[in-house]
């Protein structure tokens, strides 16, 4: 369990979804060193512009749900 901080990770789907005219994202990601992975559901003022498959990313974490992620390059 991830209390708060932050992680590297890669991500590997995203999928924008319109609710009630709200843009949020649904995110598939893997945190490096890991193989389970993992999913998150965030508007677009916590992610960076244009996501896409691949994106190196750092996730930021408080009482283990994602929060913010943000492009890392590398």
């Amino acid at each position: 369990m991830i209390v708060a901080g932050t992680r590297d990770a890669v991500l590997n789907q995203v999928q924008a979804v319109n609710i009630h005219g709200t843009i949020l994202y649904d995110l598939a990601y893997t945190h490096v060193g890991e193989t389970q992975p993992r999913q998150a559901r965030l508007g677009s003022e916590s992610l960076y512009p244009e996501p896409q498959s691949g994106d190196l990313i750092r996730v930021q974490y408080m009482m283990n749900v994602a929060t913010t992620v943000e492009r890392r390059t590398r």
